[in-house]
């Protein structure tokens, strides 16, 4: 019973979080249409650079109903979690080509281990686990010039990390900041109408189905470093019912 009451709470703090910025996209795509079917006096450059903010913003709906998908059907118990061993250097050149593709004004700087290790996965989710981590620090890094991504091995466990330079976390939302439930600020630092975090909430409850670990902290010379761990070798068998 506590279990379903704790679980019905998560599902309305998650739909409280994400209200808003569900309703803003599709408002911003309708008004963008229409001013490109009834207005014929706009430019160019003007109808292009409309075009491009309703392909945003679709993408934007896309990637956040894929997220709000995978969070509710792992709660759900709806999802198999199939397990099979990847090694990092596959996984990693899959995660840069898709995120390249959707910002090729950034550049990932790699730092791979030199020994060959398996990593028991789901690569599919770890993937949008790291592609989320990376896009948040696009959306959210205020004056980030520099973005790493990091794998490096620990006795058994791998560890991930994605590090930016930009302006860091304001102290009082490092606690919750994987719950999900952040409220928007007044004025976001990067201007961005999409900061409710659920991105993060997904990565936390994708790691920890896989039995992973998830954290964050503050750069000391600046910066957020996102970091979890993966084991790489366990006891249970490769397909596992979630």
């Amino acid at each position: 019973e506590r279990r379903e009451i704790e679980r019905e709470r998560i599902r309305a703090n998650l739909l409280r979080a994400v209200s808003h910025d569900l309703r803003t996209p599709p408002t911003t795509i309708y008004a963008s249409a229409s001013a490109l079917l009834e207005d014929e006096t706009l430019g160019e450059e003007k109808r292009r650079r409309i075009l491009v903010g309703i392909k945003e913003d679709a993408e934007w709906l896309t990637r956040m109903v894929e997220n709000l998908l995978s969070v509710t059907r792992i709660g759900a118990g709806q999802v198999k979690l199939i397990k099979t061993p990847v090694v990092p250097d596959e996984l990693i050149d899959s995660v840069v080509g898709k995120f390249k593709k959707r910002y090729p004004a950034y550049d990932v700087q790699v730092e791979l281990p030199t020994d060959i290790v398996f990593i028991p996965m789901d690569s599919m989710l770890i993937e949008q686990v790291l592609l989320n981590l990376l896009e948040n620090a696009v959306q959210h890094a205020v004056g980030m010039t520099e973005l790493r991504l990091r794998v490096s091995v620990h006795g058994k466990d791998v560890v991930f990390e994605v590090e930016d330079n930009g302006c860091g976390i304001p102290p009082d939302a490092l606690p919750g900041i994987f719950s999900g439930t952040q409220r928007p600020r007044d004025t976001p630092p990067d201007g961005s109408k999409h900061s409710t975090g659920i991105g993060l909430s997904v990565c936390a409850t994708i790691v920890r189905v896989h039995g992973g670990s998830i954290s964050v902290k503050n750069a000391p010379g600046g910066g957020a470093i996102f970091r979890f761990s993966l084991q790489i070798e366990e006891a249970d068998h490769e397909q596992q019912q979630i």
